[in-house]
């Protein structure tokens, strides 16, 4: 159990949350498939994506035990066959209401077959197609001062140079997407906390 710190005691009144991330990884996954009754059955081969999963260590001092948003920023590097160079893909995804009572969450987002293949060349990708990602975290009442800001952030690689906000590389924003835009949307709704609408 994570105990509340002294900076939790100053901003009780209001609510204050402690999130870190301990693990960031990622996975190649295929499309799932489901079987549903009063529709003609349509044959397909499943294409590749890529997931990207993040452990949450969750604290708050609100007697809910649930934090109201997390955003979550994404970045992923991925070469690019054309140009032999590397690419920038970036994302937003904000959850709500992140339960902490068992002081961890997931968070999850995708790159879709579609945007793989324009990039990589490659029908079937595979993770060492992608050279990096990063994920930063914020949300309103999340601390984020010197002690605990080096939590709200990871990167598989190269983590301390922060490259995702480096300039570096061509950036293509949007093409890191939410589980519920994916056909995994209805998959694991217990695992995962509730993806907030876009506006």
């Amino acid at each position: 159990m994570i105990a509340a710190t002294s900076l939790f005691a100053g901003a009780a009144e209001e609510g204050a949350h402690k999130v870190k991330i301990v693990k960031l990884e990622t996975q190649i996954q295929q499309t799932p498939k489901f079987e549903v009754g009063g529709v003609k059955d349509k044959q397909f081969e499943p294409r590749y994506w890529l997931e990207i999963e993040a452990e949450l260590q969750v604290d708050t001092t609100d007697p809910s035990n649930f934090i109201p948003e997390v955003q979550t920023n994404w970045f992923a590097i991925i070469k690019d066959d054309r140009t032999k160079k590397a690419v920038q893909l970036t994302g937003k995804v904000t959850f709500r209401e992140v339960r902490a009572k068992d002081k961890k969450a997931h968070v999850i987002a995708y790159i879709s077959p579609d945007t793989l293949e324009k990039i990589t060349g490659k029908s079937r990708p595979v993770e060492g197609d992608v050279e990096a990602v990063a994920l930063i975290i914020s949300g309103s009442g999340i601390v984020n001062d010197a002690k605990h800001a080096a939590g709200l952030q990871k990167a598989t690689k190269e983590e301390d140079s922060k490259w995702w906000a480096s300039g570096k590389y061509q950036t293509m924003e949007g093409l890191i997407i939410a589980k519920g835009d994916t056909p995994f949307a209805p998959l694991w709704s217990d695992r995962y906390p509730v993806e907030k609408p876009k506006q």
